[in-house]
């Protein structure tokens, strides 16, 4: 079913011209006809290398369906050689470094500890399982005589809706960067506190995608070691 679905929303957008962009309007979100997390491709400064940096401008956006960085070349888009940028900074501000998998996420907060950059890295990701669901709804309302139409109809339905995205967030320690699970939090935080975090957790309303709560955590637990 994934690589059905998937095959269904992002073939057609790879070769498409730059100025087949979403129209402007604040309500905006990411469709399986333009799966990017901004609205345009923006200039950006990209940097790549990580002992010999370099630095260059180019219209860049990320992917949701696989977190990758896209750039706009001569009204073409592509994707970004895995392993070959280290940091991607935006005129508003907004600063993207690759997680695992060479996944990139927004740099939500960005501290010292014991002297070396300490981060916490949002990835807004595709939420398969919704998107699964949502394909399968379409075809079962579709059902009819004309079965085959109709889930070409369903088809096309599902690519200019909004794609479901889900908040993941990952924590930069002692240059180690994790995805921010309670499991991988309760290996790295202070032994001491593991029994405190489980009922801090508890008690606190802990969501693992709400960024608050991540925040929390943070200022407690690795802040606090």
């Amino acid at each position: 079913m994934n690589k059905i679905l998937t095959t269904l929303l992002f073939t057609v957008f790879a070769t498409l011209p730059i100025s087949l962009q979403a129209q402007k309007n604040k309500d905006w979100t990411p469709t399986g006809v333009w799966p990017f997390i901004n609205q345009q491709f923006r200039a950006a400064t990209v940097y790549t290398g990580v002992f010999n940096r370099s630095k260059t401008v180019v219209p860049c956006n990320i992917h949701v369906g696989s977190q990758t960085l896209w750039y706009n070349q001569n009204d073409t888009l592509m994707e970004a050689i895995p392993g070959s940028v280290v940091r991607v900074e935006f005129p508003n501000g907004d600063r993207y470094m690759p997680v695992g998998n060479n996944q990139f996420g927004l740099i939500v907060k960005e501290d010292s500890i014991d002297g070396t950059i300490a981060r916490i890295i949002l990835v807004r990701a595709l939420d398969q399982n919704a998107l699964d669901q949502k394909y399968v709804d379409h075809l079962t309302k579709s059902q009819s005589i004309y079965s085959e139409i109709s889930d070409a109809e369903a088809g096309k339905k599902t690519e200019e809706e909004p794609l479901p995205l889900v908040n993941v967030f990952y924590f930069q320690v002692r240059s180690e960067i994790f995805q921010a699970t309670s499991k991988n939090i309760l290996t790295r935080i202070n032994p001491k506190r593991k029994k405190e975090f489980r009922t801090f957790r508890r008690e606190a309303e802990i969501i693992s995608t709400n960024e608050s709560s991540m925040l929390k955590i943070w200022n407690e637990y690795f802040l606090k070691y």
